[in-house]
């Protein structure tokens, strides 16, 4: 159960959502309810769907008693965990809506959730495994790391029914996970020569935006040219605040001359967004991923900079609580309430990642590299690692 407030002519209006046996309903509660009354609309029209419901097929096969197995469907089941999944995370990305849609239904969708056996999840893995995917010319069999994240879901499905008691147990808690050596998320520097040999001038600029503001993707490609501020010490991006508290925005960024740089490139403008060229993360992805197939590097996904942004700052000695609020992330305890006077360390610190990104790009071998990263000279040709760190999502 959802309840969605809407500010209208006529007041506050209360919308429902609610899914009930693979439908969804979406009743208006009424305006200007209190929390009381809006909670009891709601339970009435939750009770009337479910009268409206029991059709003569639903009272030849009643909801089942407590350890009894459901006779649902895959199918069926899933709006069920996808309204949980709402409930839980109400600012959720999607892909676990994909990934149910577009490959697990088409599997599992027609089977009893009580007869989904070992087997099935085994069968599934050897099709996902050899199946090839992309244009024509390079194919290409999918990834383990995209496999893992669809048993993921997959698990998360038939645990839940088990929570829900519509499954006595999830017999697919033994299904073989793929297991694959896992790449560090960081950008190694011989894959930021190569990644700027084969960018094209906006996805540079845009690399490098990542790697000196520091901000995610979306944020990043939001910047107007009214988030920019000058001061006495340069220039500073003030981003929109973001939708949700998990996903910290920061106040104020500086920006280095890198990164003012790769914000207005070297082209003449007229105005607007600085990466007007996608709409958002999700445009840009696809570019993204040819990008760094034309430059020879392998599973490297464009937060990862984010994840780079932070690592070089730590190796240029900046210090945990600078690095939090460049970041946007919170301080632990009461700190963020007793430090004060941020703006000379915050320059400081992007003025340190500076110098530290230009040696990187001249190809010093004597560069400080990131913890666990290893210089390959360019010549070399050497790739990185083939995957990445995926940790399961609900």
């Amino acid at each position: 159960m959802n309840i969605q407030r809407i500010k209208t002519l006529k007041g506050t209006r209360s919308i429902l959502t609610y899914w009930y046996r693979g439908k969804r309903y979406r009743p208006v509660l009424g305006y200007n309810l209190t929390l009381d009354r809006e909670r009891e609309s709601a339970l009435e029209i939750m009770a009337a769907i479910h009268a409206n419901s029991l059709e003569p097929e639903i009272k030849k096969a009643p909801i089942p008693l407590t350890g009894q197995p459901s006779t649902l469907t895959f199918a069926e089941f899933v709006p069920i965990y996808l309204q949980y999944l709402k409930a839980k995370r109400p600012k959720n990305d999607g892909r676990n809506q994909t990934v149910l849609t577009h490959h697990l239904i088409p599997h599992f969708g027609n089977k009893k959730l009580s007869d989904i056996r070992l087997e099935d999840g085994l069968a599934y893995l050897e099709k996902r495994r050899s199946v090839l995917i992309g244009p024509d010319e390079k194919k290409r069999h999918v990834a383990p790391g995209t496999i893992e994240r669809e048993c993921a879901a997959l698990m998360a499905v038939l645990n839940l029914a088990v929570d829900m008691d519509h499954l006595d147990k999830n017999r697919l808690k033994r299904l073989p996970v793929p297991e694959y050596v896992k790449r560090e998320r960081i950008v190694e520097g011989w894959e930021l020569l190569k990644i700027r040999e084969a960018a094209s001038p906006n996805v540079w600029r845009l690399a490098m935006a990542a790697l000196q503001i520091g901000l995610r993707e979306n944020k990043l490609i939001e910047i107007h040219e009214e988030w920019l501020m000058q001061r006495g010490d340069g220039w500073w991006v003030v981003p929109s605040p973001g939708q949700t508290k998990i996903k910290g925005v920061p106040k104020m960024v500086p920006l280095n001359s890198l990164a003012y740089e790769a914000l207005f490139g070297k082209t003449p403008r007229i105005g607007g967004r600085f990466f007007h060229h996608w709409k958002d993360g999700n445009s840009f992805k696809h570019t993204w991923m040819r990008t760094c197939e034309r430059a020879g590097v392998h599973d490297l996904h464009f937060h990862d900079l984010r994840h780079t942004f932070t690592t070089w700052l730590t190796q240029c000695g900046v210090d945990y609580a600078v690095i939090q609020t460049l970041k946007g992330e919170p301080l632990p305890g009461s700190a963020k309430y007793y430090i004060h006077n941020w703006n000379a360390r915050l320059r400081d610190a992007v003025t340190r990642l500076e110098a530290f990104t230009k040696a990187v790009l001249s190809g010093e071998n004597d560069v400080q590299v990131p913890v666990t990263a290893t210089w390959v000279p360019l010549a070399s040709g050497s790739e990185s690692l083939s995957t990445r760190n995926v940790v399961p999502r609900d």
